[in-house]
């Protein structure tokens, strides 16, 4: 893996281009690492990769609400089942 700053990314875009291996893109100012690229022919390796970060993403964002509407739905199907019961 080799290390690009953010500014030789500005300076030469192209950069990107000819990169054959992957690389940390790093802010140099700070040491912070901002991101990793990879190149688009590597994709088919990293497929199930990129869905299971997205569905991380997502389930982060969303699963506090899941969470509370299996709550509100617990033994919704057991209440339905007694009173279809009752009446048969």
């Amino acid at each position: 893996m080799i290390e690009l700053s953010i500014s030789d990314i500005s300076k030469r875009p192209s950069i990107l281009d000819n990169l054959d291996d992957i690389a940390k893109i790093v802010n140099k100012k700070t040491d912070e690492v901002k991101g990793i690229f990879i190149s688009a022919k590597d994709l088919p390796y990293i497929k199930e990769l990129l869905e299971e970060l997205e569905y991380q993403k997502w389930y982060r964002k969303n699963g506090a609400g899941l969470e509370a509407s299996q709550k509100d739905f617990s033994g919704l199907l057991d209440n339905a089942i007694d009173e279809l019961g009752d009446k048969l």
